[in-house]
């Protein structure tokens, strides 16, 4: 198998065809607070207040696809982010006892701003959010073992497109907008079991002045869409790394006036049927991605958090206090063994009787996912960033270029997602080769 010098070839699996079709098995099951817990919501630093009611619960949703010999398992969380030790445990968690391999389990997150913290001091023993997250843990994992372990159905496939105007680029007002929606909808017996909707745009209508739990508008969009169609639905969040809802964070009727007006655009849309081929395709592979230096050291760690403490005061008052966190975070891992000069992103490809579901950890910009689709216009592409942990921001070429609106993700953001370097303005064009590289692999195995 080819191998392309600028990304590492981790894992390609192939999933075998079954003459008698594709099946599937979905559950579901809460992962809110109790109605007297109050929480520390993940999100906003502006916050500071603990929740105090919950507007829209949130969920885990597991969809589990076969063909007779292996499964894929396809788990989205209405959380905001965990991080890839999490998100590894959970998994792991979750393979051992279902059986499944791990690499066969992908787990999103919707990124909503309104749901608790996972990580932090408000998880440690005795803290605000450390009972819901020891009751979060094994809930995800006990549904998704309970839909890997049903005896899967058969079911038909059918896919819609349409666009919405509730989103709008977030760092730069006439900046890349991607409004394109895709759903995609399983059903059983003639009826949706359950509905997929891929958007690019942070769930982020409830802003800091909010302190409801809620899934925000993906939640809203899916309680009107569910009454309309029947069967659940939930969201796979797209490349929304510099989407947010078009207004800009605001308060709960925010979220309810997107959320209702996604919905009015999806709600009567044309769906195509999609033929059942029996085709299963899984393809897990890793690209690693370029920091601004070749050879990340102490002593460049050192160097660069000194130049970013001189620039603190145009920034805000805490980050020079936040660089020298980070410094001293990163030389740690120096003292403990070495610390890789590249980000390495795990990227993966899953291509249902020729639909092909995108999976990407971190936050990639719109733009990805437009050239994505652009690159293979006969293939319908759900795009989904959030994907088996959080780590990292992956802005465009444009925004390199721009730089005015964009200097958090581009300069400082790596403070905060404990990297060792911010990353190269080469980064776009290699993650963007992984990515296509990628969906190729996966429909070349057809």
């Amino acid at each position: 198998m080819r191998i392309h010098p600028i990304y590492s070839f981790f894992l390609s699996f192939v999933l075998l065809s079954c003459s008698g079709g594709l099946t599937m098995s979905y559950s579901s099951a809460d992962i809110s607070t109790t109605p007297d817990e109050h929480v520390v919501l993940a999100g906003f630093a502006a916050r500071d207040k603990l929740s105090d009611g919950i507007h829209q619960q949130l969920f885990t949703h597991c969809l589990v696809l076969g063909d007779g010999s292996r499964k894929v398992c396809i788990i989205s969380n209405d959380l905001m982010e965990i991080s890839p030790d999490i998100s590894d445990t959970i998994r792991t968690m979750i393979a051992e006892k279902s059986g499944l391999g791990i690499d066969n389990i992908l787990m999103h997150n919707i990124h909503t701003h309104s749901a608790p913290r996972s990580g932090g001091a408000s998880n440690f023993s005795g803290g605000t959010n450390r009972p819901w997250k020891d009751r979060m843990i094994p809930t995800v994992v006990n549904n998704a073992v309970k839909a890997i372990n049903a005896k899967g159905k058969p079911f038909k496939l059918e896919i819609g497109k349409a666009t919405t105007s509730i989103n709008g680029n977030r760092c730069e007002k006439e900046g890349p907008v991607d409004h394109d929606v895709y759903v995609a909808r399983f059903l059983q017996k003639g009826k949706p079991v359950v509905s997929i909707v891929n958007l690019a745009c942070h769930p982020v209508c409830m802003g800091p002045g909010s302190y409801l739990l809620s899934s925000d508008y993906p939640g809203v969009n899916a309680r009107y869409l569910s009454r309309a169609w029947g069967g659940e639905v939930f969201q796979l969040t797209g490349a929304a790394g510099n989407m947010d809802p078009a207004k800009g964070p605001k308060k709960v009727e925010y979220a309810e006036e997107c959320g209702k007006s996604l919905a009015d655009s999806l709600v009567n849309i044309h769906f195509s049927k999609v033929p059942s081929k029996g085709l299963l395709r899984l393809v897990n592979r890793t690209v690693d991605l370029p920091y601004q230096i070749a050879n990340v050291t102490p002593e460049a760690v050192s160097a660069h958090a000194d130049s970013l403490s001189e620039a603190a005061r145009t920034v805000f008052p805490r980050f020079a206090d936040d660089v020298m966190n980070w410094k001293s975070e990163i030389l740690a891992r120096f003292e403990k063994g070495p610390v890789a000069s590249k980000l390495r992103y795990h990227l993966h490809g899953v291509d249902v009787d020729g639909v092909i579901f995108f999976f990407s950890d971190g936050e990639p910009f719109c733009e990805y996912q437009m050239e994505t689709r652009a690159a293979f216009p006969d293939r319908t592409i759900f795009f989904a960033g959030y994907t088996n942990g959080q780590n990292s921001y992956l802005p465009s070429e444009h925004a390199y270029e721009v730089r005015k609106g964009y200097e958090y993700e581009i300069e400082q953001m790596h403070v905060y997602i404990k990297a060792p370097y911010p990353l190269s303005e080469s980064m776009p064009s290699t993650y963007r080769e992984g990515v296509i590289e990628t969906i190729r692999e996966t429909i070349e195995q057809e």
